[in-house]
């Protein structure tokens, strides 16, 4: 009887595997989990949900976006990797998962390994804000401010690995910086930390902080690009002050290794339709994000080169979780 069950089992999974290649044919036939490894009012959640509903138009299904904030984006990537390798649910990543891979050596996962690469979507810029009550009015002033008081100001981020922790402590390592590091669960909160000014500077993502840089309630010091945005033209880039800083933002969507090549590519010939849409290009670039249409072969060439690019910045500056 057991070896019954296990013959008609194996066909049955035969029958399913050769199935695959037409698999797409009847996906998505149910709502879609989107995972966004950040917490409610981050950047990585705006940036989700924007696209969360562009892909819902596009997959003619709904496509849930689902907050899992923790452990520098880890938690989310733990969820996502144990799912069924189905389409069903979708993992955003960004540079957190990228650091997270050096920063976390016992990680349940491998990103380049237990994920297939679908399309990295858009890119953006960090700026330096401080609270109205810090005195420094210019990014140079600011820098003179933390030099001297060493050990006495503090920085906000959204919790080690996350991109607002390795912004901030590239700065620190390139401009000779001591800052007293404050993590926070989520940019959410590290955000409401620096508008209450319970914590003195934030390298924040730019679609985070617009409104609060509009309402004068934040201070933009310098942006993280090499040059200077054309979001915020007035505002000088950190390479001004200190030469070859440079730091972009960059989000990408990945699933489960195992989900079939069809619907990988109903998935990724859906974000870029997604991008198509007017009111989906722009809700990005009124957040300061420009899109990409990355094919999953150009995005897992760009992790894999991310991966080698953070785990240096890790090394050599003895990050730690």
């Amino acid at each position: 009887m057991v070896r019954t069950i296990g013959l008609a089992a194996a066909i049955g999974c035969t029958l399913a595997f050769t199935a695959g290649p037409g698999f797409a044919q009847g996906y998505p036939d149910k709502p879609v989990t989107y995972l966004i490894a950040s917490s409610a009012g981050s950047s990585p959640d705006v940036i989700g949900r924007i696209m969360a509903d562009g892909l819902s138009k596009t997959l003619g299904q709904p496509v849930v976006a689902d907050d899992r904030p923790g452990a520098g984006g880890t938690v989310a990537g733990a969820i996502a990797a144990d799912a069924p390798p189905d389409g069903y649910t979708i993992l955003q990543i960004n540079v957190n998962h990228t650091a997270g891979e050096e920063l976390y050596p016992d990680l349940s996962y491998d990103l380049l390994g237990d994920f297939i690469p679908v399309a990295r979507f858009a890119s953006s810029f960090y700026v330096f804000v401080v609270p109205p009550s810090i005195e420094a009015q210019t990014f140079p002033e600011m820098i003179d401010l933390i030099k001297s008081k060493p050990g006495e100001l503090n920085y906000a981020s959204a919790g080690v690995g996350a991109a607002t922790f390795m912004v901030t402590e590239l700065l620190k390592s390139a401009a000779g910086l001591d800052l007293v590091h404050v993590p926070y669960n989520g940019g959410g909160p590290a955000t409401q930390s620096i508008v209450a000014g319970e914590t003195d500077f934030y390298g924040s993502p730019y679609a985070t902080a617009k409104a609060f840089i509009e309402d004068g309630k934040l201070r933009a010091l310098a942006v993280s690009s090499l040059e200077r945005s054309p979001y915020l033209p007035d505002v000088p880039a950190a390479s001004e002050t200190v030469p070859g800083f440079d730091f972009t933002a960059w989000y990408g969507l990945v699933v489960p290794k195992g989900t079939p090549d069809d619907v990988v590519e109903k998935i990724r010939s859906s974000i870029a339709a997604a991008l198509e849409d007017p009111d989906v290009k722009k809700r990005l670039e009124d957040q300061g994000y420009a899109p990409i249409s990355d094919t999953p072969a150009e995005f897992g060439a760009f992790l894999k080169k991310d991966v080698e690019t953070m785990a240096k910045l890790v090394r050599d500056n003895n990050l730690k979780p």
